[in-house]
């Protein structure tokens, strides 16, 4: 049986704030204001028009293009790939996911972009969010997923706040050993969206972390308004990590080498 191609049928763009804070045994925190967006996909085709910006699938200067994303490299369309997640996510969650998929990420910005975590949101036909993928990319080009699912349909939807759980296995910071774990909580209620995780060792907190943000409707005056506020937003995200190490390092943090990336791309 041929799964269905997910078209776009939605874009939705905000003004957030990333917050970063390691807790110990050095204290180290920033904030910083970011643009992110998020794309709806349903399984059926859309006929109506979505906002110029950010490109779907194309080149501009804000883009959102699918193949920055996946389990591997592809040359694929958003409609395929969304499509083919769908099912891996199905196949190892155990759960049927008929209903729409969105993807919040940072944009491509004048031709650039790094994210170090996109989230993707798995609907069943009810539109109850029952699954996430978090796609976490790290500054040496590796990428994992962490899959996340509820206890069947009688369980809350996974975006209104319910604490999620999974040991860590990729590589992230060289700040911190590939142990431990990661605490979630997703949060989405009128327009307003949250995304927060916490890394634990054991019971001691290390490192807190969210984003958050007002969606609106990408209009072509609220992008100007982005570009002059948010234009070198992804240069400038990479420049802060790279400080920050700096930053660790002269406060005497301890150093972990890079380990191999993990066997499989999905814990």
């Amino acid at each position: 049986m041929t799964e269905s191609a997910f078209h776009c049928h939605g874009v939705q763009m905000a003004w957030g704030l990333v917050r970063h804070r390691r807790e110990n045994p050095k204290v180290n925190e920033f904030a910083t204001g970011a643009c992110f967006v998020k794309l709806t996909f349903k399984p059926e085709p859309f006929n109506g028009t979505l906002p110029r910006y950010p490109i779907i699938d194309g080149r501009g200067l804000v883009s959102v293009q699918a193949s920055h994303y996946g389990l591997e490299s592809h040359s694929m369309r958003f409609a395929q790939l969304v499509s083919l997640l769908k099912c891996r996510v199905e196949r190892d969650s155990g759960l049927q996911l008929n209903g729409e998929v969105q993807l919040h990420t940072f944009p491509k910005l004048l031709g650039y972009v790094f994210n170090p975590i996109s989230i993707w949101y798995f609907h069943d036909t009810q539109q109850q969010c029952r699954a996430i993928l978090c796609e976490v990319n790290n500054t040496f080009g590796e990428r994992h997923f962490y899959l996340l699912k509820g206890e069947g349909h009688s369980s809350a939807p996974l975006n209104k706040g319910v604490l999620l759980h999974t040991l860590k296995k990729f590589h992230v910071s060289p700040f911190f050993p590939v142990s431990g774990r990661y605490e979630f909580r997703f949060v989405t209620k009128d327009q307003q969206t949250m995304a927060r995780i916490n890394y634990f060792e054991g019971d001691e907190l290390k490192l807190s972390t969210s984003i958050s943000g007002q969606l609106m409707h990408p209009s072509a005056r609220l992008w100007c308004s982005t570009f002059a506020k948010f234009g070198w937003f992804t240069l400038a995200v990479v420049a802060k990590i790279h400080w920050q190490a700096v930053k660790l390092l002269i406060k005497g943090a301890t150093f972990h080498r890079k380990p191999s990336p993990p066997e499989h791309p999905i814990s």
